[in-house]
């Protein structure tokens, strides 16, 4: 089975290498970290290691890098001596961890999966573990793995019902590929017995919570917030509506209900947060074109505090989160439209109305959560969007009880990654 999926990746790539080709050429972060993609990795990284064997620990992107960070805390708590090495998939991710990653030894890009580069990798590399965030699965790498005796365990595994679906449709080969991880932590029920499903054995499956729950709660102070305040050139106290982390078909809507709200709040300001930096000229154009004043984050100047926008562009990295603190209601994006979601605890965390529409796949256990017990909105339509929205600036005891119960949710449901650590610790016992 491994040959035909070999023949396959290899078949597509070479069908798809003058698109590859053109990509790299045309946008610079389809070329970033190619070198380490293709498995080299560069003398100073390696020499950080300083010849020693680390736990390999792997978050595909922004959102689970910043799950893996206390995770990585803990283990350098117990474990200061050894080396921890964090990859990622993706151009944010990889700024994220090696902006916020502080913990890890070494941050790199993950390699392509193909059996010549994850061999060379894995040699240079040489880890005694291998801790994949929630479930990517790929099988020339595992494979290598497995035949150089490393363990590889999923942490805070999670399988979307879009990829159970694909992965029933190719078990016979995944139930292959699965064997080869040494054992699956799962966040809920319905991820323990998706991935039964798909071939995991069972004996090896356990469910351990979600590990987002366990994320450092953040304080903001009061000076904090003033400065966000005044970075935005926004009068402090001012109702601010934030969109974060949409989508292409979500921005449009949100501009629709943005001006419709401010017929009755004359002083909202809205920050728009696209999930994909290549996509904020895209939006530009779409502000320009609902006749809203807009302006990028990075271009704001002090003249905004004489002639305010109404619309203000997050076109930076890394500082949605924080934002959040000082928004009056925000809307979490990928939900309106099926895109899985969202982390909607980035703004629980600052006691924020968190609303969200019926797509959260991605985040399905803290989504209900909220939803069952007070601490969020899941709206269905964009009609259902307004009408919330408009109810919630209007009320500000129902805003700031949403705000509350979201709070208290994610108090009541820490301690997944106190479990992780046992797991972990018994595996790093046998190396």
């Amino acid at each position: 089975m491994y040959f035909i999926y070999n023949i396959l990746l290899f078949s597509i790539s070479f069908l798809a290498l003058p698109f590859i080709l053109f990509a790299m050429l045309s946008t610079k972060k389809y070329r970033s970290g190619l070198s380490q993609k293709v498995g080299f990795v560069p003398d100073s990284i390696l020499s950080k290691l300083s010849g020693e064997r680390p736990v390999w620990i792997h978050a595909v992107s922004v959102g689970e890098v910043i799950t893996a960070i206390p995770l990585i805390r803990k283990l350098k708590k117990k474990y200061p001596d050894q080396k921890i090495i964090l990859s990622t998939v993706t151009v944010t991710g990889h700024y994220t961890a090696t902006l916020n990653a502080k913990e890890a030894d070494a941050v790199i890009y993950f390699p392509f999966d193909y059996p010549f580069i994850v061999k060379r990798i894995i040699r240079t590399i040489n880890p005694k573990l291998f801790l994949p965030l929630e479930t990517e699965l790929w099988p020339n790498f595992l494979r290598a793995l497995k035949r150089n005796r490393i363990p590889s365990v999923v942490i805070n595994g999670r399988i979307s019902k879009d990829s159970y679906q694909r992965y029933r449709w190719t078990r016979f080969f995944f139930s292959k590929v699965l064997a080869n991880i040494d054992a699956f932590y799962m966040q809920t029920d319905v991820d323990a017995r998706r991935i039964t499903d798909i071939g995991a054995p069972r004996d090896r499956v356990v469910i351990v919570g979600n590990l987002k729950f366990d994320r450092p709660l953040p304080i903001v102070t009061e000076e904090e917030k003033a400065e966000l305040y005044s970075m935005l050139y926004v009068k402090e106290g001012q109702k601010i509506f934030i969109a974060g982390s949409t989508h292409r078909g979500e921005e449009d809507s949100i501009l629709d209900i943005f001006k419709t709200l401010k017929k009755h709040h004359p002083d909202l300001i809205l920050i728009l947060a696209p999930r994909h930096p290549e996509r904020f000229n895209e939006v530009v154009n779409l502000i320009i074109r609902h006749r809203l004043r807009g302006i990028k984050r990075t271009a704001l100047t002090r003249q905004a505090q004489t002639n305010p926008y109404d619309v203000i562009l997050l076109d930076t990295i890394g500082e949605l989160s924080k934002l959040y603190s000082i928004g009056t209601i925000i809307f979490v994006g990928g939900s309106l439209v099926s895109k899985g979601g969202h982390n909607v605890l980035e703004p629980a965390v600052h006691k924020k109305a968190v609303l969200f529409g019926p797509h959260m796949d991605n985040f399905l256990e803290i989504s209900r959560h909220l939803k069952n017990n007070g601490g969020g909105l899941q709206i269905n339509t964009k009609e259902e969007l307004l009408t919330h929205a408009r109810k919630l600036l209007s009320d500000d005891t129902l805003r700031n009880d949403l705000g509350e119960k979201a709070f208290e949710i994610i108090s009541h449901n820490q301690g997944a990654i106190e479990k992780a650590m046992e797991i972990i610790e018994t595996f790093i016992a046998r190396t």
